[in-house]
């Protein structure tokens, strides 16, 4: 597997070349179309040079799922999950929703993305070079994976919330139809796409994916990633009997289960059982993100930038769960998670837990039971942690608040409280979940080139 992940590294440093004569204002990868494009394996490499990019810090590799806790977070108070201790100003801004369009991360984050899904469509567009049909079919259904993951995020991060009770008609982002092979001369301007479309698009890229996605895959996504992403996206979009089938079949028929300690579940560099779908980190890249963000120094961190805030612990009831004393100190008597000591493991992105709480949390709002009753599907996981389990019918705010538990520092945070309809109550002012500064700002690289593009309220 380690192999694996070494080519993946090298591949993309072979493939892809920058593009600063554009003045940085285009993504930065150039496709040397006449080198690569005239072979099936030309094409089946840009397609593992897609999933190495994903593993960029900027994205998968750690800073997406930072982000989403520290726009989640409600300020340094008794309050907060999370304490900011670091020096990034891009962080410390998000951190205290005071962006601005120059924001290092978001403007990473829009960019890499871009980059992504440049070479998912170049997959695409060329996958007729793959002579097998079935080795075709599966090259494309993992390029709309990962366009389904991306452009998901990209919705959640820079446009106001979906919203199921409205037509969702705000200002998503671009859907980039066409691969784009030369920068140079090419006019990129273009308006978003409204949030609706954009959703639409990631539904679509995902059922396709589903479809023709092989049941296990190796280190790739494979049929039951595709459906369980479908199933956090059905979540988002308050769609609750989707988001239960979705999560039920994954349960149901996936290859997955609940790792038997909750130490296993995290900081391993090889697939596990609750590995749903999860991003590879070398010794040769070394951007494992997050555990740069919340380790210590000794253990490949920046100290503890991020530390547990005492509002984590108030969400626990139960003193024999293992959940509220997973972590450990650093040298100033601060307490850091034990789900990211290791920087070369790898950056979980979904996993088994995850689908437990959405099946769990659908058939609650749904008063059904299907697959098995909510209680059981909590109690499983808590008696992972320990804990002791539910006797009488559970609530939906047991669930959610098992939900913080279970899945605190993995990215989850603000996108929770933008689809529970949830205020932030921050340090120097409160945020209602549809707040414009819970949003990140069009970046001004995009905003220089793209004349026809349109920044988000607020900025």
């Amino acid at each position: 597997m380690k192999n694996i992940k070494i080519y993946l590294f090298f591949l993309t440093t072979v493939l892809f070349v920058s593009c600063e004569s554009e003045l940085a204002l285009n993504p930065k990868q150039s496709l040397d179309s006449g080198v690569v494009l005239t072979t099936e394996s030309g094409v089946k490499q840009v397609l593992v040079g897609a999933y190495a990019n994903l593993a960029n810090g900027s994205l998968y590799g750690g800073r997406t799922q930072i982000m989403a806790d520290l726009l989640g977070a409600t300020g340094r108070s008794s309050t907060t999950h999370i304490e900011w201790y670091g020096t990034f100003a891009g962080f410390s801004d998000i951190y205290s929703k005071n962006m601005t369009n120059d924001n290092i991360f978001a403007e990473d984050l829009y960019r890499e993305s871009y980059d992504v899904i440049n070479a998912t469509n170049i997959v695409i567009e060329n996958a007729n070079l793959i002579t097998d049909l079935n080795d075709r079919k599966k090259a494309i259904a993992e390029a709309k994976f990962i366009q389904g993951l991306v452009y998901f995020d990209l919705v959640r991060y820079f446009a106001l919330p979906f919203d199921a009770t409205t037509s969702n008609t705000q200002l998503g982002v671009i859907i980039k139809p066409k691969a784009i092979y030369k920068y140079q001369g090419a006019d990129l301007s273009a308006e978003r796409n409204t949030v609706a479309q954009v959703y639409t698009k990631v539904i679509s890229s995902l059922e396709d994916a589903y479809a023709d996605l092989p049941v296990t895959n190796g280190e790739f996504a494979d049929k039951y990633a595709a459906q369980a992403l479908l199933a956090r996206v059905y979540l988002q979009q308050q769609n609750y009997p989707k988001a239960l089938t979705s999560a039920n079949d994954v349960i149901t028929n996936g290859t997955y289960s609940l790792s038997t300690t909750l130490l296993g579940a995290y900081n391993h560099d090889t697939k596990q059982s609750e590995d749903v779908f999860s991003i590879a980190i070398t010794s040769q890249t070394g951007d494992n993100q997050v555990n740069n963000s919340y380790a210590s120094t000794n253990l490949g961190g920046r100290g503890g930038d991020i530390a547990i805030g005492g509002g984590y612990y108030l969400k626990f009831t139960d003193p024999n769960d293992k959940r509220s004393s997973f972590k450990y100190s650093n040298s100033l008597g601060d307490d850091l998670t034990l789900k990211y000591t290791n920087q070369f493991a790898d950056v979980n992105v979904i996993r088994f837990a995850e689908l437990l709480l959405i099946r769990a949390e659908a058939n609650i709002r749904l008063t059904s039971a299907l697959g098995d009753t909510p209680r059981n599907d909590i109690n499983r996981i808590r008696t992972r942690a320990g804990a002791n389990n539910f006797i009488l019918a559970i609530t939906l705010a047991d669930v959610l608040n098992e939900r913080q538990i279970e899945l605190a520092f993995e990215g989850f945070w603000i996108h929770d409280l933008k689809r529970t309809k949830t205020t932030i109550v921050g340090q120097s002012k409160t945020f209602l979940y549809n707040d414009p500064k819970l949003v990140f700002p069009i970046p001004l690289r995009e905003l220089n080139t793209n004349k026809k593009i349109t920044q988000n309220p607020g900025y």
